[in-house]
């Protein structure tokens, strides 16, 4: 059961990648005050979570409605967070950020209110991303929908909990930390890209063989 859950869950928090959201969230909640900053945080992360949850219940579905095997998505889900492993690996930023200097805390003032930023950019796609939301849908397609969903709900409880003392984190860690963690999760992101490409390639072959 363990072990399951770890396999889940280790994917789900690698493509929504909270240590790179960090620094782009205090930039679009720079100027609000600390009420504001917290309704955005819950706003975000509802919506986000909402939204992938969804995908986890309701995506298999629409994939058999369209007639598209979880193989086919594998290959689909997997090129593309090849390509959001790659961007990451090498800019040491998420792709999901606007371009500028975004990445410092002050760089840019955002708007007071949270409805502003906590749907877009914030809810998707930087934390409910194409990404994640093929990975879900993939999950979902070859394990428990109840343990994708607890997947789920850790990760984001986690998203919480370090984006509730963000200004704090990212004084410790600095823009070099966050790059350099953006970096390696970048690389495990590429593998794994690989790796759901290779399996859909393979179930394919099985299923026409």
């Amino acid at each position: 059961m363990a072990i399951e859950f770890l396999i889940i869950f280790i994917p789900m928090f690698i493509v929504i990648d909270p240590f790179g959201v960090l620094p782009i969230y205090l930039a679009l909640t720079a100027s609000m005050d600390d009420p504001a900053r917290a309704k955005t945080l819950k706003y975000a992360l509802v919506f986000a979570t909402a939204l992938l949850a969804a995908f986890a219940l309701v995506g298999k579905a629409i994939l058999d409605y369209l007639s598209v095997s979880i193989d086919a998505l594998r290959i689909a889900g997997g090129l593309l967070l090849l390509v959001i492993g790659i961007m990451m690996l090498y800019e040491g930023d998420t792709p999901r950020a606007r371009r500028g200097n975004e990445e410092e805390p002050a760089s840019e003032p955002a708007p007071h209110d949270p409805t502003d930023v906590a749907f877009v950019p914030l809810g998707t796609p930087m934390l409910a991303g194409p990404g994640a939301i093929s990975v879900v849908i993939i999950l979902t397609g070859t394990a428990d929908v109840s343990l994708v969903v607890l997947s789920l709900l850790t990760v984001m409880l986690f998203v919480a909990a370090l984006l509730w003392q963000a200004k704090l984190l990212y004084k410790m860690i600095g823009k070099a930390g966050t790059r350099a963690l953006t970096r390696v999760m970048g690389l495990i992101t590429s593998a794994y890209a690989v790796q759901m490409i290779l399996d859909g390639i393979a179930g394919y072959v099985l299923n026409i063989t």
